[in-house]
């Protein structure tokens, strides 16, 4: 196989620290998520909730690594005849991958060990979604990488992506360049690691680095071979808002949408702007201008997380009659609850705070209450009805003109905000995001049984 020219350095440092770190045997007795990559998601975001993933769907995973997004995305689609190819060029990372996959007796994967710089050569044909995370920001050209997964992609496909965020990240390539200069005479790997701890754990009060220690915590979570990725990688880079939509417009990319709610939730200029008149000027600015500005004023943004397409307006719409909403979490049924829960409902025009926990982050949204909230939010729990159905459920209890229920509908863009909130036709089946864990976790079960240890 003739391999690209890949930096030695970057090469070796897979091999030595497969990335991201994991044990295989976890895999028997638990499904691990990954953001941007349940089907739901995908459908809502890149396909206009018109995608059932059933005729011959194909997956590139560029950059595998040790095989978070191909062990769950191959996991939801067992039961479809969708391929799913795996790339990286690291042979230790590709067999804790492998391995990872026959502790869940996966055999819906392709494996190929090479880089994604070599794709033209392999003769791989077209895919309809590619999944990309944390490779582009390492490679001494990321723009033709991306080139390469664009000419990669189908006309009607999509893609998710992960870039490093530059703001985000300051205090990450400030200690960069002292351990640079720390390491200059590091004869391994392990010596280089063994000074930045030395380093990290004495830092001054004053440093960037200690002031902002909760936007990082690879090194934390991830030991030795987190420690290397974060601050002593020797081919990184990040990108502001702008230069994101500059690097997705070079590769005739479009942004679908940051699929991480609480960015998209931070990329709010009256999250910052509290003088209206002010604020009201700032949004008649292009959209990547507030963007960018948002960016600055939050400061702690370290990552990109979006799903890009070479098509305009991919997301499944909220005015579509026929979409059926539906949520990842039960706040549907946590709404209905609160609002019988302690005797009357609220009164007309009440707001209800809204809280669930989503990756680890509780989130809170205020929702404005009305006469057919209850029986709204009633009607979603089955997950099945389209908005038209909605209606349909209210009047049958209470009668809805067109502008309330328009009203009402509304309401769900704060969740919409929050990434929360999903659509898909009526046509179209997505596994439950909660009911998907459980049967896979009872597959897995089920194989062990039939086929032994």
């Amino acid at each position: 196989m003739t391999q690209p020219i890949i930096p030695p350095e970057v090469r070796d440092h897979y091999l030595d620290y497969p990335y991201p770190p994991c044990k295989p045997e976890d895999d028997k007795r638990r499904l691990a998520q990954t953001q941007g990559s349940y089907l739901g998601e995908i459908n809502h975001y890149l396909f206009n909730g018109e995608e059932n993933f059933q005729n011959g769907f194909r997956i590139l995973i560029a950059g595998g690594g040790t095989g978070d997004a191909t062990i769950y995305l191959a996991d939801q689609l067992q039961e479809t005849n969708a391929e799913i190819v795996y790339l990286d060029f690291s042979t230790t990372s590709m067999q804790i991958a492998q391995e990872r996959a026959r502790n869940r007796r996966l055999t819906n994967i392709t494996w190929i060990e090479d880089s994604l710089l070599n794709i033209p050569n392999l003769d791989l044909g077209k895919f309809d979604f590619i999944n990309c995370i944390g490779v582009l920001h390492h490679l001494k050209d990321p723009d033709a990488g991306l080139q390469i997964l664009a000419d990669s992609l189908s006309d009607t496909g999509g893609m998710d992506i992960m870039v490093y965020a530059q703001y985000g990240r300051t205090a990450v390539y400030q200690i960069q360049e002292l351990l640079r200069l720390v390491n200059k005479k590091a004869s391994t790997r392990q010596d280089e690691v063994k000074n930045a701890w030395t380093i990290l754990n004495d830092l001054p009060e004053t440093n960037w680095q200690v002031k902002g220690k909760e936007l990082v915590s690879d090194h934390k979570t991830f030991g030795d071979i987190g420690m290397y990725d974060l601050f002593l990688h020797k081919q990184d880079r990040a990108y502001t808002i702008p230069q994101l939509y500059e690097f997705l417009e070079k590769a005739q990319l479009k942004l679908a949408a940051f699929y991480d709610g609480a960015t998209r939730c931070s990329l709010e200029l009256d999250q910052y702007i509290k003088d209206e008149t002010l604020l009201e000027t700032l949004k008649q600015r292009p959209r990547v201008e507030q963007e960018a500005m948002s960016e600055i004023l939050c400061g702690n943004i370290t990552k990109h997380m979006c799903y890009v397409s070479k098509r305009s307006d991919t997301k499944a719409s909220l005015n579509d009659m026929d979409n059926v909403p539906y949520f990842m979490e039960s706040i549907p049924e946590g709404i209905v609850n609160d609002m019988t829960r302690f005797g009357p409902p609220p009164p007309e025009g009440a707001l209800l705070d809204v809280s669930w926990i989503r990756w680890q982050r509780t989130i809170t949204v205020p929702l404005l209450v009305s006469t057919y909230t209850k029986h709204f939010f009633s009607a979603m729990l089955s997950k099945e009805r389209s908005f038209q159905e909605i209606k349909d459920y209210i009047n049958q209890r209470i009668p809805i003109s067109d502008e309330d229920f328009q009203t009402e509908r509304n309401s769900l863009l704060v969740f919409e905000l929050t990434g929360d909130l999903l659509m898909r036709k009526k046509t179209v089946s997505i596994p439950d995001f909660h009911l998907q864990v459980f049967l896979s976790q009872a597959r897995l079960i089920e194989n062990a049984h039939v086929a032994g240890p």
